[in-house]
């Protein structure tokens, strides 16, 4: 018996140490983000250019997993209040749009250093947009969805400051696919367009600020900003982050 308890034993030691060396190595943050943000659509309508901007407020869980010098990250933010341009013009009517949003992201990257990281990902932003359009003859509804797959590609900076602060920035180029439906009454016919998939392009960047408030608990505060070009036509969103985040 003795001599089974020894061998149970010595293979608890070379089987059980690098498992305990690999949990060691890896850490899973769970978090929740929050962003309020300013749209300043150019076009969003066919036929007229938005020289307006609207404010919506985003929330959303986050995820990051780390395992040495490999991590990959997560996020899904959703509009609380749409984004309301009011009091536009578009042949002949006015038109008040009001739209809701979510944003999809997925980041695998690697630190070449422990400041420097490269990555590469997907990002998914999705606008569902409700329009009145009103005019002598009356108020009529219309609709558009709009859907952004784009591929992307960056670094990123990680930078101690002190024991409890860390300061992170991070920088990508955005490439892919736009697919936009509209449907509009018969009356504004000309606007509707066939449903197609054009290129879009443009870029991300994000920098926070965390704070560790007590062990593997922290708060972080920062500012993102996003820009996107579909043949004329582009947007861009810009605004203050703030979130939670626990380390496991």
């Amino acid at each position: 018996m003795k001599k089974y308890m020894i061998i149970l034993a010595a293979l608890f030691v070379l089987t059980g140490s690098p498992a305990y060396a690999a949990m060691e190595d890896l850490s899973v943050t769970l978090g929740a983000m929050t962003w309020y943000n300013r749209f300043v659509p150019i076009s969003r309508f066919n036929g007229m250019d938005v020289p307006k901007s609207s404010y919506a407020f985003m929330y959303g869980p986050t995820l990051k997993a780390q395992y040495k010098d490999l991590y990959f990250g997560a996020s899904y933010l959703l509009t609380a209040d749409n984004y309301s341009l009011m009091n536009l013009s578009v042949r002949r009517a006015s038109v008040d749009s009001s739209a809701s949003r979510g944003d999809v992201d997925f980041v695998a990257g690697y630190m070449l250093t422990p400041m420097l990281s490269l990555e590469a990902g997907y990002k998914g932003i999705f606008v569902d947009d409700s329009v009145s359009l009103v005019s002598t003859t009356g108020t009529e509804k219309a609709t558009r969805t709009q859907k952004y797959h784009m591929g992307l590609l960056g670094a990123g900076a990680t930078i101690p400051v002190g024991s409890d602060i860390t300061f992170f920035v991070t920088a990508n180029g955005l490439l892919g696919a736009f697919n936009n439906n509209v449907a509009y009454p018969a009356g504004y016919r000309r606007l509707n367009v066939p449903s197609d998939v054009t290129t879009a392009w443009g870029g991300s960047t994000e920098a926070k600020v965390t704070y560790s408030v007590i062990k593997d608990f922290s708060a972080t505060i920062g500012v993102k900003a996003q820009y996107i070009k579909v043949g004329s036509d582009n947007s861009n969103f810009f605004g203050p982050t703030a979130g939670l985040e626990y380390r496991f």
